[in-house]
């Protein structure tokens, strides 16, 4: 069942970079700080529980962060992830107003910086941002990496590792790839909450859209009802308001209303109404693989990657009624 427990602003789609696996739409809109903070107060009294933010690069928009951001502390929310590329500022200046508005505004949630090969990041750069957080926040674990997989992540690997030596601290290993960013000292015992540097590097797989070649794989995804991430409200920068938090967001099945137009019963009530919104939360992607292959339609092969097969399901008008 589609039960939302978190909004997620994405404030702007513009961005500093120009990521080759970035399927963001760029456009001239922007979410209003105000609008948004309304819908927000909406929206947690109807039982939303944390707000969180994405993009393009949602530190192109400091004001809109830090006014969203008191009003979720007004609110009595929490946050969750404030995605950002860690390279969007112009000089040490900008970085340090920028952060320091935000934090004198409330947010104490986690930075999840994106960082991979597709991004390219230096790291000199990725440094100066996270050690400017660590530094404005008082804490050394408030940060994690999020990561896709690509075929040649050899310049990436040495990058983190260069990142993790201007942090002062080091790469820790797993088999095949990293997982995580460490003080080079073992850690003490008696080291107080956030004092030791812990940054979790997350690694996921590049997912294909509807349209691309996502098969070959050996098994079928693994039904979820999309019960994580996926339950949330995804506000894009023109006020529309999706219940998919991953890149098939964009589709306009999964667009059940708008901000200036709504409020959180109108859009439960539009969700609920929405047979892929029922399909993916209620009846389940993998039982309508099954029906599918029952009534004929053969696939092109298997894919474990369910917001793939989502999309395509999408794309290739096989959502059904």
């Amino acid at each position: 069942m589609f039960q939302p427990v978190q909004v997620i602003f994405a404030p702007t789609s513009r961005c500093n970079l120009a990521c080759s696996h970035c399927r963001v739409r760029r456009g001239p809109e922007e979410l209003s700080a105000p609008e948004a903070s309304a819908f927000l107060e909406r929206c947690a009294r109807g039982g939303i529980e944390r707000v969180g933010f994405s993009g393009g690069e949602p530190f192109l928009r400091p004001d809109f962060l830090a006014e969203v951001s008191r009003t979720a502390v007004a609110s009595g929310l929490y946050f969750d992830r404030l995605m950002t590329n860690g390279d969007w500022f112009a000089d040490p200046a900008d970085l340090e107003e920028s952060l320091s508005a935000l934090y004198e505004a409330g947010f104490d949630g986690t930075f999840g910086v994106s960082a991979d090969a597709f991004h390219d990041q230096d790291p000199g750069r990725l440094a100066a941002f996270l050690s400017a957080v660590f530094r404005i926040w008082g804490r050394k674990d408030c940060a994690e990496i999020l990561s896709v997989r690509a075929p040649d992540e050899g310049p990436w690997l040495e990058g983190l590792r260069v990142l993790a030596e201007r942090l002062g601290g080091r790469l820790v290993p797993r088999t095949g790839e990293p997982r995580g960013i460490a003080d080079a000292a073992p850690r003490r015992e008696e080291a107080a909450a956030g004092e030791v540097l812990d940054i979790p590097i997350l690694r996921f797989p590049r997912s294909a859209a509807g349209t691309e070649t996502g098969w070959g794989e050996d098994r079928w995804f693994r039904e979820d009802f999309c019960e994580g991430p996926g339950n949330v409200f995804y506000v894009h920068p023109d006020g529309s308001v999706a219940v998919c938090c991953g890149f098939a967001n964009e589709n306009p099945s999964l667009i059940v209303g708008n901000i200036r137009d709504d409020d959180y019963d109108s859009l439960m009530e539009s969700a609920r109404a929405n047979p892929h919104v029922r399909l993916v939360y209620e009846k389940g992607l993998d039982a309508r693989r099954r029906e599918l292959e029952a009534s004929g339609v053969k696939f092109p092969g298997m894919t474990d990657d369910i917001c793939f097969f989502c999309d395509h399901l999408y794309r290739n008008k096989l959502i059904g009624d």
